[in-house]
């Protein structure tokens, strides 16, 4: 990961832009060879495990970059999982050092002290302003360098290390762990060329390519298509990632409009919390070339119109929906400007194959429904410690590594890629096969009033489906009204059996560790 940035290493263009701050390649270097020195003084050596627990912070990414220069592991978890969480994971992991937030000192250094690993603080406001800076040391206290706490902000005194490990890109050099959407999380272990492979292809999916353009890196590292695609991709290929903590409307309309941002990614909600936002329209789109969606359901609705709105304002910016799983880093298909079909999750990337199979392996033709298999260069080196769930997951077929998925799905004749939903989220209702992921988009396609579902199945007092929903706040509409019109549509689209016979309506839906709805958890 990083010996693919050193061909920028002399360059002034921007790197990283976050909140009013810009870091060109050559201050980027710069920063990640002192921070490389900085981590080595901590005592991490090429092949150590660091579990890195950051949000999307230019110190963060120095650290990433920085450690993976010297050979180490990166396991890279949620900036906000709680300490025992932290902990929990960095010793599953045998980790020799952990990255953490600055907030963290005085409410759990002790437990950080305790565990007697080394930890390294980051203080989330360093690249903001003096000010700032130094009012979250008052507020949150400072690593003093005693029981193996440290001040990551030290890093700035070093001397640049232009060393860097020799190890193959093939070996792992990331641990990223799957959402556990269904049941237990898994720790995924990615290598340098699964990264590589995939971001060296991302560049044909924007109609003008990558180099020069702004990317918006609002999901996090330990995501991996916020890793791949908001940090990494724009690196690679020397354009911008402009890196932000959490959303912000306000900030992200403020970078349209004024240019700064060319490329979006994001899940459904933060599309739909741009698009109600008035001052969206209203200001300038043009500089909007690709907005990329996935990660959850996404209503035809918010596709078309937000398309609708591009058009309408000169722009060729396209909301454009991909498909991706951990095991194979991140995106493996997806819609492009040249290739688009409303429904689908587009084609497979160059040099991915996707194939749909039935329980036995076997090929399924066109329009038939069955796992997706993934084959390719951007696979996962398998499960942490757990060889036999890494046997059931990726198979040798005819010689060559597939990945099964776990998704329902089938292609058309031109090899546009359906999902149908999760296989551990198929209901059977009666003999007939419920897909849960085409009843919950009905229910969401009410965009103005909707703001997520679930379709859970419960097998007591008998088998029967209850549609949980999230009304969006603004809504004018009762509940009763809505439970009346999503009824109607889904029978008038589906078969009886996919009727729920509950609706019941909810102010929040528990999820999995990357945010997606924990269904195990909805179910209890």
């Amino acid at each position: 990961m990083y010996r693919s940035l050193l061909r920028h290493a002399s360059s002034e263009a921007i790197a990283i832009r976050f909140e009013n701050k810009e870091v060109t390649y050559k201050e980027l270097l710069a920063n990640i060879r002192k921070m490389v020195s900085f981590c080595r003084r901590l005592g991490v050596r090429e092949g150590d495990v660091v579990t890195l627990s950051l949000p999307n912070v230019p110190t963060g990414i120095y650290a990433l970059y920085a450690l993976n220069a010297i050979g180490a592991v990166l396991n890279i978890i949620h900036p906000l999982s709680p300490v025992q969480e932290i902990l929990r994971t960095a010793r599953e992991t045998d980790s020799k050092l952990i990255v953490a937030l600055s907030t963290l000192v005085n409410s759990h250094g002790d437990a950080f002290a305790q565990s007697g690993i080394p930890t390294a603080f980051a203080n989330p406001m360093a690249d903001v302003s003096f000010l700032m800076k130094t009012l979250c040391y008052v507020k949150y206290g400072k690593a003093k360098g005693k029981d193996g706490l440290y001040d990551l902000e030290n890093y700035r005194r070093e001397k640049e290390d232009h060393t860097y490990s020799e190890r193959k890109q093939s070996e792992t050099c990331l641990y990223l762990h799957s959402g556990g959407t269904t049941g237990a999380s898994k720790i995924i272990e990615l290598s340098a060329d699964a990264l590589n492979n995939l971001v060296a292809r991302s560049d044909d999916l924007l109609p003008y390519g990558i180099a020069g353009k702004s990317i918006l890196a609002v999901l996090p590292a330990f995501h991996g298509f916020g890793l791949g695609m908001g940090i990494h991709a724009p690196l690679y290929w020397g354009a911008t990632s402009a890196l932000m903590t959490k959303f912000d409307v306000a900030k992200t309309l403020k970078w349209i409009h004024s240019g700064k941002v060319n490329v979006i990614l994001g899940v459904p909600l933060l599309y739909q919390k741009l698009m109600k936002h008035p001052a969206f329209a209203e200001g300038d789109l043009s500089h909007i070339e690709c907005a990329f969606v996935g990660g959850d359901n996404v209503p035809p609705s918010l596709i078309q119109s937000f398309n609708a709105l591009m058009e309408e304002k000169g722009s060729v910016g396209r909301m454009l929906e991909g498909y991706g799983l951990t095991e194979t880093v991140t995106v493996c298909a997806v819609n492009t400007h040249k290739s688009f079909r409303m429904g689908s999750v587009g084609k497979p990337l160059q040099g991915i194959e996707i194939t749909v199979r039935d329980e036995e392996q076997n090929l399924l033709p066109a329009g038939q429904v069955g796992e997706v298999y993934i084959a390719g260069d951007t696979l996962m080196n398998g499960y942490y410690k757990d060889p036999e769930a890494t046997g059931k997951t990726i198979l040798k077929i005819d010689g060559k590594d597939w990945v099964r998925s776990g998704d329902l799905g089938y292609l058309d004749e031109e090899g546009y890629l359906f999902l149908k939903g999760r296989i551990k989220r198929v209901y059977k209702i009666a003999g007939i096969n419920v897909y849960p992921a085409e009843v919950e988009k009905i229910a969401t396609d009410l965009t103005e009033d909707i703001h997520d579902a679930a379709l859970e199945l419960f097998d007591t007092p008998k088998p029967h489906l209850t549609l949980f929903l999230i009304r969006n706040k603004n809504s004018s509409r009762t509940e009763e009204e809505l439970k009346e019109e999503i009824l109607s549509r889904i029978g008038g689209r589906m078969t009886k059996y996919c009727m729920p016979e509950k609706v019941i309506f909810l102010d929040a839906f528990p999820k999995t560790k990357v945010g997606k709805i924990d269904h195990k958890a909805m179910k209890e």
